[in-house]
């Protein structure tokens, strides 16, 4: 896939309530709206278009996660976990004509917000892993061994590398364009990911944030090529909210 490689300004210590960028939910709605049946598209806009008489914010930083326990299933009930208020806004849509404007387009925005920080890494939060649970910061070496690089470090927290590093990379990007990339670098994917139900994509995000925790660390140092590689577990990620904000709108709007 074509990078561009741009210059990034490396801010340490956001907490892990930071939420991925606009690029990056705008991008995965552009791509779900491909895959959107013609009925879900339409109630998608007829909702869409309710935003003139409705007051909603989304706050960025609310304090939610993907809480997993050791198996890597989602049984939480919390309110404040992003599984269950996805599945509630989800219920409601399903029976948008008992509710009323407001509370259709909030739960609307609620997936759309909230599905992204699903296949959020740093949003993952696994029982009997105490690094999945709290944000760190670490050491980030820019260049090769033996190149002038090599001496250039930053540090950069956790959550920060996955909701914000990458996308820096693309942010010469239009949302049509970064979707598009999305689209065609995972195709032979698109089908296997766009099964199942928000509890199985909560597992399968735990399957892919697991093996990160026998290494992420605070003070760990890492290499430019490790970084490079985790480029594609975020591109990934971004593909995966995606192809499945139309699986859920499908199954709502119909």
């Amino acid at each position: 896939m074509k990078r561009l490689f741009l210059i990034i300004a490396f801010v340490a210590g956001i907490g892990s309530a930071q939420a991925w960028t606009k690029l990056l939910n705008d991008a995965s709605l552009v791509l779900a709206k491909k895959y959107m049946t013609p009925a879900a598209t339409a109630e998608y806009n007829r909702i869409a278009a309710l935003k003139g008489s409705v007051d909603y914010k989304w706050a960025a930083s609310q304090d939610v996660a993907v809480a997993l326990d050791a198996d890597l299933r989602s049984t939480s009930t919390d309110e404040r976990d992003i599984v269950v208020r996805i599945e509630r806004a989800a219920e409601l849509l399903r029976n948008r004509t008992k509710h009323s404007d407001k509370e259709v387009y909030t739960a609307l925005q609620e997936i759309l917000m909230l599905m992204p920080e699903l296949h959020n890494i740093s949003r993952i939060h696994i029982e009997g892993i105490a690094n999945s649970q709290r944000d760190f910061t670490f050491t980030w070496i820019a260049g090769k061994p033996g190149s002038k690089r090599f001496e250039k470090r930053g540090t950069i927290s956790w959550s920060t590398f996955w909701t914000r590093l990458f996308c820096g990379w693309h942010q010469a990007w239009s949302p049509e364009y970064y979707a598009y990339d999305l689209d065609i670098h995972f195709a032979a994917e698109r089908e296997q990911w766009m099964q199942g139900t928000p509890r199985d994509w909560a597992h399968d995000m735990g399957m892919r944030a697991k093996p990160m925790y026998e290494w992420a660390e605070q003070d760990y140092v890492m290499h430019n090529a490790q970084r490079l590689n985790l480029e594609e577990v975020h591109l990934g990620s971004v593909a995966r909210a995606g192809f499945r904000i139309a699986t859920l709108l499908n199954n709502a709007l119909r």
